[in-house]
């Protein structure tokens, strides 16, 4: 009854203009480093901050269940692609709860195909958390997304989920595709997963895929940039939680010197001949470390572009039912066919 309730409330929410919210709410709209926050934005972050629908620290020691209310949410934020794609599961051997789901659009456009990870802090999440986004995705592309479901932490530290992604990634070759057929995508957590693997396959001097689309990634463990103060609470994403994240990924402390798990170690050991993209957020702690990374990269010569979304907060791609959202989505998809 409650999710019913929100669900009404938040259908409703969708369909109200900007100019109705700005009249009959009391939202002063916020402007950081020159940039603005979506209005229609702002007022859902209060919403779902009203209903409970957000990182919250205090409930971090009970992991299981941040994770069942995370799967449990029934709150419609994404567009519907009903009957517009197929899906089909697929099993791994090498380790308990690690699978891989194939979407199929009715519609094959290209012959390439991507790999997505999803975000979550490497502790939440799952291919279900982000299953409207990426069926959205495959639909939009015309091509066939495998999205996997990696092991999450604590109960699998490093470099666990970056094993998981090398199988996987590994298992599309064996379909039959090549390297240069492959994209790497994923958001947040994901982000880091893909270019982790990147890294990875570089420090093995393999073939590299095709391109990395990185949204809003994490990228380094010190939180020591000026967006993780700027934005620490009130952004759905917080500093304290970002913080527990990488606390509970890290097996130990050298960690924090391998370019698989800060990327802003990372060195070309190869040519790295990948195009790389990386999204960023106005209203995102993770704005900055995304921007350095992407800076960090064309510093070593590699074929970088960088999207700003600067009236956007982090985790966007799965609201598209905000209208600021989901242009920004289709921008983003406009950004890979690009690649």
């Amino acid at each position: 009854m409650r999710y019913f309730f929100i669900n009404l409330l938040l259908s409703i929410f969708f369909i109200l203009p900007n100019w109705f919210l700005r009249t009959f709410w009391s939202l002063k709209r916020q402007k950081i480093r020159n940039q603005y926050l979506d209005y229609q934005a702002a007022a859902f972050l209060r919403i779902i901050d009203f209903f409970g629908y957000k990182i919250d620290t205090e409930n971090f020691s009970n992991i299981e269940r941040s994770r069942a209310n995370l799967s449990r949410l029934k709150i419609r934020i994404n567009e519907n692609t009903a009957n517009r794609y197929s899906v089909k599961d697929h099993s791994f051997d090498h380790a308990d709860n690690v699978s891989i789901r194939e979407y199929t659009p009715n519609e094959i456009l290209s012959d390439k195909a991507m790999l997505y990870f999803h975000g979550g802090g490497y502790v939440l999440g799952s291919v279900d958390t982000h299953h409207n986004f990426v069926s959205f995705m495959a639909i939009e592309l015309g091509i066939r997304i495998y999205s996997l479901e990696y092991r999450l932490a604590p109960e699998n530290k490093f470099p666990d989920a970056l094993n998981d992604a090398h199988i996987a990634f590994q298992w599309l070759k064996n379909k039959g595709y090549k390297e240069k057929q492959i994209m790497l995508c994923g958001d947040s957590a994901g982000g880091h997963l893909a270019a982790s693997l990147t890294n990875h396959l570089d420090a093995m001097e393999n073939e590299l895929p095709y391109s990395q689309i990185l949204i809003y990634p994490m990228t380094c463990p010190s939180l020591k940039f000026e967006s993780m103060e700027l934005f620490k609470e009130n952004y759905l994403l917080t500093k304290a939680a970002m913080n527990w994240f990488w606390e509970q990924l890290r097996h130990n402390q050298e960690n924090n010197q391998d370019p698989r798990f800060n990327l802003l170690k990372q060195k070309n050991k190869t040519n790295f001949q990948i195009k790389t993209s990386v999204i960023t957020a106005g209203f995102d702690p993770l704005c900055d470390e995304g921007k350095d990374y992407a800076k960090h990269l064309k510093s070593q010569g590699n074929e970088v572009s960088q999207v700003h979304y600067p009236d956007l907060f982090h985790g966007f791609v799965t609201f598209t039912r905000l209208r600021q959202a989901k242009s920004a989505t289709l921008g983003i998809i406009e950004e890979i066919r690009g690649l």
